[in-house]
């Protein structure tokens, strides 16, 4: 299991053994409280991997997307907010790297996302919240490398930690809108690879609505 989804599932567990005491104690409206829907928009690092005679052979871009977050969230009195989140989304994911003797396309369009939120509610009205983020997004890519004598289809799967700040601002009703600046890494297991990737800004934008 990975760190991220051990995250995740921490989180999970404390909202459900907090949820019936924070249910009780609560006073005030809870605005960050409970299941939710969205959809954000964005732009986000992507990288598609090769195997090339050994060595790990990347692209790299930054690519809009957008996405379909669904999750669930606890508010205690304090204003304390933890949540767990998961998101399927699009993009053009396509990448392609050209070398002498040496073309590779990756060929992607979608993508997934789990993780958790830790956020904390400001201000006197309480509708607005200030957030961390950790997920692991998730990328198949379908591979053609070509060489001079040779084209090889192969199958790459890539996930990226992915972090960052936020805030979200309730707006009326049911809604609210949030925006998210962070970055990502990714772990290629100790093997070669062709290129040190970098380390952009992700950022993304949208709104959301609480059931």
């Amino acid at each position: 299991m990975s760190n991220v989804r051990r995250v995740t599932v921490v989180l999970v567990l404390l909202f459900l053994v907090a949820l019936p005491a924070s249910a009780a104690a609560q006073s005030r409206p809870r605005l960050f409280q409970g299941l939710y829907a969205g959809l954000d928009v964005g732009r986000q690092n992507i990288i598609g991997g090769a195997l090339v005679g050994g060595v790990d052979t990347l692209a790299q871009a930054s690519r809009a997307t957008v996405a379909v977050p669904i999750g669930a969230r606890l508010q205690l009195p304090i204003g304390l907010v933890v949540g767990a989140e998961f998101a399927f989304g699009f993009e053009d994911g396509d990448l392609r790297l050209e070398e002498p003797g040496l073309t590779v396309d990756y060929r992607n369009g979608r993508h997934r996302r789990l993780g958790g939120t830790l956020g904390y509610v400001v201000g006197a009205a309480r509708r607005t919240l200030i957030l961390g983020y950790v997920s692991e997004t998730t990328r198949t890519f379908d591979v053609t490398i070509a060489t001079a004598t040779s084209i090889v289809a192969q199958r790459d799967e890539q996930g990226l930690l992915r972090y960052g700040l936020g805030a979200e601002r309730h707006l009326v009703g049911r809604f609210s809108l949030r925006a998210t600046v962070g970055s990502s890494r990714a772990d290629f297991g100790g093997r070669r690879t062709n290129i040190t990737p970098m380390k952009p800004l992700d950022v993304s934008a949208g709104i959301y609505i609480r059931f």
